[in-house]
């Protein structure tokens, strides 16, 4: 019923200047653009081969979004699962008793839409999302980084093995098993839905990034890892445009770089080849 992870939503102060980022430095192409009155936000979606980037900027002072910018900052969102049947999909977490945001379907920038709420998903805020028309598939472009999609989806969870059941019986995944991701100094535990990666990490030492996370901000998006053309020239690229990068596994044939979230607006966004 899930086909693949539609998009990862970002809510940024201002949309011109997160354009200036993602879609000027990045390279990511800017595809549908809408004001979504009863959400309160003006959105954007960069589409890749595989999956989209959302910005969702404020545009109601007292809507749920601007809430969040207020009380949380630039950052993650929401993640989207499409599916062929949003209707279906709503009705099997209501007979679940997954806890719910909506009660219907409704229109949204990605198609027919409805939202789980967060304690269904250890503190992700999930959209399913059945999309109206085909999906772009726009070559990367050749001024960016060369994004081709989802590589995975990080979250960060507090017990690993109750979250990946979670997750794969709410959105019909299949389970890896537990691994180390040293990169991250953390444990992992992977899951396919559809013909996407999530990938669920757990550390027990408050000192590495993923430990922070859960300490600072509790479960939920921890960041989204993007499949390159070319790693080592995505990041000569992000060189001569100033963005720092922070590469873990160099030496490896993995390497896994994390741009200064302070330059892409709040997020972990990283990048593997």
């Amino acid at each position: 019923m899930f086909t693949r992870i539609h998009h990862v939503a970002i809510v940024v102060r201002d949309m011109e200047q997160a354009l200036s980022v993602y879609r000027d430095v990045l390279g990511l192409p800017v595809g549908k653009r809408a004001t979504v009155a009863d959400q309160g936000v003006h959105a954007t979606l960069l589409p890749m081969q595989d999956g989209e980037i959302e910005l969702l900027e404020p545009a109601d002072p007292a809507g749920g979004v601007a809430r969040f910018l207020e009380k949380r900052g630039e950052g993650f969102h929401h993640l989207c699962f499409e599916t062929p049947d949003v209707a279906a999909a709503l009705a099997r977490a209501r007979a679940a008793d997954l806890p719910l945001i909506d009660h219907a379907p409704r229109p949204g920038l990605a198609g027919r839409i409805a939202f789980l709420h967060p304690k269904a998903s250890h503190g992700v805020l999930v959209e399913m999302a059945q999309p109206l028309e085909p999906p772009a598939h726009p070559e990367p472009a050749p001024n960016g980084i060369r994004a081709t999609g989802f590589f995975t989806v990080y979250l960060a969870v507090k017990d690993l093995p109750a979250s990946a059941e979670t997750f794969a019986r709410n959105f019909e995944g299949t389970v890896g098993e537990r691994q180390d991701e040293a990169r991250l100094g953390a444990k992992k535990i992977e899951i396919a839905i559809g013909t996407s990666r999530l990938t669920l990490l757990g550390s027990a030492d408050p000192r590495s990034p993923v430990g922070c996370f859960l300490a600072d901000r509790g479960e939920g998006l921890f960041g989204v890892c993007l499949g390159v053309k070319d790693f080592w020239a995505a990041l000569g690229h992000l060189g001569r445009k100033e963005i720092p990068t922070d590469v873990a596994g160099r030496e490896t044939a993995t390497p896994l770089a994390r741009l200064d979230p302070s330059r892409v607006h709040g997020v972990n966004l990283f990048l593997c080849s």
